[in-house]
């Protein structure tokens, strides 16, 4: 689920079974590319991550990595 936004950076809420942690470290570890786990915000929960953007490069490898990681919780 993509929550709508009016800045640089979006919401979303993952339903792999992988929680906002475990996908923000293996995308840290395995891409190099960094995505903050919201757990902590008032009213998520532990499958919510916020995505910055962080130029078309960076941006563009994020797309290409999460479907293959969110594949293989």
């Amino acid at each position: 689920t993509v929550y709508p936004t009016g800045a640089n950076f979006v919401c979303f809420r993952i339903y792999t079974g992988m929680s906002a942690r475990q996908l923000q470290h293996r995308l840290l570890v395995e891409d190099r590319l960094y995505v903050r786990d919201c757990s902590n915000k008032v009213g998520m929960d532990r499958f919510h991550i916020r995505v910055a953007t962080r130029g078309r490069d960076a941006d563009f490898r994020l797309v290409a990595a999460l479907p293959a990681v969110l594949a293989n919780p």
